[in-house]
């Protein structure tokens, strides 16, 4: 007999009085006193007030601080010196463009997959995940070795070989920022539109069509509207994340003297660093997504977007025709930018001597020999990208776990305060973090700077969201009569999450996990403040790197950093699926 079949029973199949009693609940009553689920409680509340609210009251505190007072000394400068005036425009720029040319790229791409009979479905979703996957600044290092005026492949062809120097690209524009950008965000406007489309009543579409609109008709004005919000919520991602992203601002961005508010705040911190004003700025990060958001909920509150009816029915899928292979064309010109070209360039430059138009008569082995033995940098950069990787994904679904356990298990007043408040970081760019972080654990007497605990403390903060949205989903799925059961069969709270909660949360939790793995791995700019020798993360070695114009041996690291990031996702794919699964099932068995 299950669990629940015991749950509570007498001898009239009710419920004992003793029984009954025995359930902790928090939900307005129990038994007093301090007990395990309290202290967790705690625990999980202080940590979220010093990972996000702490440090953004301190952000606050330093933009309004002067020397002995209060000021706004700092806004004003922010809002009237130039060059943080042309910082604010180029942001707002890249950021209007990326978010347009997502749509132009992600909402085709979905509509293809979803709603018609065009070929190669799996090489778009493929093209969609690798793009996702790799890190912008590794794109952008790969289309500078192809594009810049002087020394990339393509443009030295053109220019001195074929004799058509009229067909040369300058990729240190923000034409080109804005297509390395796009490369990384159109998945976002893919994913969320794809999933839409998957969902819209397709009675609403057969409808229009009876009354005689065309296929190409409907899905314009049918179709479309109907899945605008989840458009609406991609180009809000791809605008913040293209704001936000400071490897490929710095490395297209500068050459081209193109500054934005990331590399502006980043050049506050040289000597001697200016916090005020770098909180101020950062500041303006916050304003510009809140408002960003404000304007997207003010949009979508005016109308309706009901996309499920209570007959739902399956879309049949258009027949393009000839202009199948028109559309096939689209989606193969976008796998070869937003990955053969990337990928290929990188792994051309990374067996090379010297790069230039024959390379490939000198392929050697060198530059890996040199970032793997030789660079002494490599492995302790490595083990902490992949440290902090592992303790960050694991803290964030935890806590993740508590918040979310807290919001719908209890009635703990302020409850859903504390959901919103782990959202916060989810529009806070990572250098505005490491600027919270900075002004936080300077004004205290802890030797926190420059070692990995800050950076732990970073990546935590900033991805929490990822972990607290996983665990709500997780945790909704989950009957709370398969706990209150488990409690009456007198099993204290730690045993029930630890055997019966966690298991059957386990598959959400770990998508969760997988969810936040990846990005730490590849952050850089959050890092890119918050480092120091020691606690190097392979992101920011890739960017030194760099820097220092090793172009070679930077290609090879940056392959190296997305085998590792590939590895690691293919094996806890492995061990968490066999692990999360069996324990997920014999947790639902036993209740």
């Amino acid at each position: 007999m299950s669990v629940a079949d015991h749950a509570g029973q007498g001898q009239d199949g009710s419920a004992s009085r003793g029984q009954l009693a025995a359930i902790p609940t928090l939900k307005g009553g129990g038994r007093r006193g301090l007990r395990l689920e309290h202290v967790v409680m705690v625990l999980g509340v202080a940590l979220l007030a010093i990972l996000v609210v702490l440090p953004l009251a301190t952000l606050m505190k330093s933009s309004i601080w002067g020397e002995d007072s209060p000021t706004l000394e700092h806004f004003r400068e922010a809002l009237e010196g130039r060059l943080y005036l042309t910082a604010l425009w180029n942001s707002l720029v890249l950021g209007f463009w990326t978010g347009l040319f997502s749509v132009v790229i992600g909402v085709p791409l979905a509509w293809a997959v979803s709603r018609t009979d065009v070929p190669g479905k799996k090489l778009i979703k493929f093209t969609a995940s690798v793009a996702y996957l790799s890190p912008p600044f590794l794109v952008a290092i790969a289309y500078v070795n192809l594009f810049s005026p002087n020394a990339g492949l393509v443009n030295v062809f053109f220019r001195d070989v074929a004799g058509m120097p009229f067909l040369t690209v300058n990729v240190f524009t923000m034409t080109g920022l804005v297509l390395v950008t796009v490369l990384h965000t159109f998945p976002f406007v893919y994913l969320l539109a794809s999933s839409a489309l998957q969902s819209v009543d397709a009675s609403y579409e057969e409808a229009a069509q009876i009354l005689g609109a065309g296929k190409f008709r409907t899905a314009l004005l049918i179709t479309a509207p109907l899945v605008a919000p989840a458009i609406l919520s991609g180009v809000l991602l791809a605008f913040v994340n293209a704001i936000a992203l400071f490897g490929s601002q710095a490395i297209i961005g500068l050459p081209g003297r193109i500054v934005t508010l990331p590399t502006r705040i980043y050049s506050l911190f040289d000597y001697p660093p200016q916090y005020g004003l770098a909180s101020a700025l950062s500041l303006m990060f916050v304003l510009i997504t809140v408002a960003a958001l404000f304007f997207q909920r003010s949009y979508l509150a005016k109308r309706s977007f009901v996309t499920l009816g209570g007959k739902g029915s399956r879309p049949q899928l258009i027949t393009l025709g000839p202009l199948r292979w028109a559309v096939l064309g689209f989606c193969i010109v976008i796998f070869i930018l937003a990955v053969v070209l990337p990928y290929g360039t990188l792994l051309a430059v990374s067996f090379s001597k010297s790069w230039g138009l024959n390379f490939w008569k000198g392929l050697t082995l060198a530059n890996y020999r040199f970032v793997l033995f030789e660079y002494d940098i490599t492995r302790r950069a490595i083990m902490n990208s992949l440290l902090l990787a592992v303790l960050a994904s694991t803290i964030a679904v935890l806590l993740g776990s508590v918040i979310s356990w807290i919001d719908l298990r209890t009635k703990v007043p302020g409850r859903r305060l504390l959901d919103y408040i782990a959202l916060v970081p989810l529009g806070l760019p990572g250098i505005v973090m490491a600027v919270a972080l900075i002004q936080f654990w300077l004004a205290l007497p802890f030797a926190l700077y420059g070692t990995l605990g800050i950076l732990l403390l970073a990546y935590v903060g900033r991805y929490i969201p990822l972990g607290v949205r996983a665990a709500n989903t997780a945790l909704r799925q989950i009957d709370p009569s398969l706990e209150e059961s488990a409690r009456i069969l007198g099993a204290g709270w730690g045993v029930t999450m630890r055997e019966i909660t966690l298991p059957l949360m386990g598959p959400g939790l770990f998508a969760g996990w997988l969810l936040v793995f990846v990005p730490v791995v590849q952050e850089l700019s959050a890092s890119i403040l918050l480092f120091s020798s020691s606690s190097i993360t392979l992101a920011v070695a890739i960017y030194n790197l760099y820097e220092t114009g090793y172009t070679e041996p930077v290609s090879a690291l940056a392959l190296v950093n997305m085998i590792i990031i590939g590895a690691a996702i293919w094996l806890a794919s492995r061990v968490g699926q066999g692990r999360f699964g069996a324990r997920s099932e014999a947790a639902a068995q036993g209740a």
